[in-house]
């Protein structure tokens, strides 16, 4: 029960954190697609993405792969540049199969569904949520090694609790 207790805080906390980037990112978005009067929803995107994010960073914190840089040698900034970039090729590789899932049910083939994805408005599109989403990603790798650096739960306590 403990266990349980400490995974829904991890999602609950990382969730949260994401909300706020991914919201944020989906507000600028909108207001900038609001010049051209277009109407986009970004509420529901923010807190999906927040929960697929959260979930995925507590799976994959939990992979050797992801720790490979963790109390070795290099400097900090080569493990939260690591541990972003694969965060990134996740969100890219996951991002492709949606769109190939998405489009191969309305087409029934597999050929649109790939000529689709490369189409430039759609890939320009892709790749700039894409490069929004890796900002997100490292900014959270920051904090976790300042985290780690000054101790477990002590950036926390830095900023939300009274010096």
């Amino acid at each position: 029960m403990q266990g349980l207790k400490r995974e829904l805080k991890k999602i609950g906390s990382l969730a949260i954190f994401f909300f706020i980037g991914f919201g944020y990112i989906l507000l600028v978005m909108k207001l900038f697609l609001k010049e051209y009067s277009i109407n986009s929803y970004v509420l529901s995107k923010a807190i999906i993405g927040s929960l697929v994010a959260a979930k995925a960073v507590a799976i994959m914190d939990i992979t050797p792969l992801i720790k490979r840089f963790d109390r070795s040698s290099v400097p900090r900034y080569i493990s939260v540049l690591y541990k972003t970039l694969l965060y990134t090729l996740a969100v890219l590789l996951l991002g492709v199969i949606e769109h190939l899932f998405e489009t191969y049910r309305k087409t029934k083939t597999l050929a649109p569904a790939v000529e689709s994805f490369f189409e430039p408005t759609h890939l320009y599109h892709f790749f700039a949520v894409l490069l929004c989403i890796s900002i997100v990603f490292l900014i959270h790798n920051i904090f976790h090694e300042l985290d780690s650096y000054l101790g477990k739960g002590n950036l926390k306590k830095f900023f939300f609790e009274h010096s």
